[in-house]
């Protein structure tokens, strides 16, 4: 699609041309309307095939953002990954990336391109599901948006859902782990989070005192 735009510009490009235009400095009062509607058309659609292709751009070492967050969440639900989830795609993300695609049997170069992102779990989006690690302050991505999700349905966070580990999180952690007699430590380790997967999740803000 975009071999075809490129080409279609270059022929509306030398009409210019044989009409004694030049693209670096066209004069627009003798540009025909039809030649320009032909330009305006053709700039939107290359327009149109860059976003489509930056939208679709595999993730690799050294980007970072949401969808980074994304993927190595994804990683660890799939256990090919248990190193911190920062958002950033360091040499950790890139050798979970190529376990994977090792374990699958298709190209091993820790680019997550569309195959291999294939065969990771849908991450849910939705932030509804449990804490499936260890966590403490300082962690962060989809598994502290679980976890902070679940104490506010609960009663023991009034905190904003942030995906990170603050002191906020840690404090409602600790009055939940108080409430049902463990260890309050503020660290979500297998016992709180075996106690968290088996509470009914009501609402109760008097938790909060």
């Amino acid at each position: 699609m975009e071999t075809l735009a490129y080409t279609h510009l270059a022929a509306a490009y030398e009409e210019a041309a044989n009409s004694e235009l030049h693209l670096a400095g066209i004069n627009w009062k003798k540009l025909s309307s039809r030649t320009f509607i032909r330009f305006l058309s053709l700039a939107m659609a290359l327009s149109v095939v860059s976003m489509a292709g930056n939208a679709f751009a595999a993730l690799r070492r050294g980007n970072s953002g949401a969808q980074v967050t994304n993927l190595q969440t994804r990683l660890i639900t799939a256990g090919y990954y248990n190193g911190p989830v920062t958002g950033y795609f360091g040499s950790l993300t890139e050798a979970a990336v190529k376990r994977l695609q090792q374990a699958k049997k298709i190209s091993v170069d820790g680019v997550a391109g569309s195959v291999t992102l294939s065969y990771l779990p849908n991450s849910g989006g939705g932030g509804t599901g449990y804490p499936s690690r260890t966590l403490s302050r300082g962690s962060s991505g989809q598994d502290v948006v679980n976890l902070q999700n679940k104490l506010r349905s609960s009663g023991f966070y009034n905190g904003p859902v942030t995906g990170y580990y603050g002191s906020l999180t840690e404090a409602a952690v600790k009055r939940f782990q108080q409430y049902y007699g463990l260890k309050s430590d503020g660290i979500v380790g297998s016992r709180t989070l075996g106690v968290i997967q088996s509470v009914a999740i009501v609402p109760s803000p008097s938790r909060l005192s």
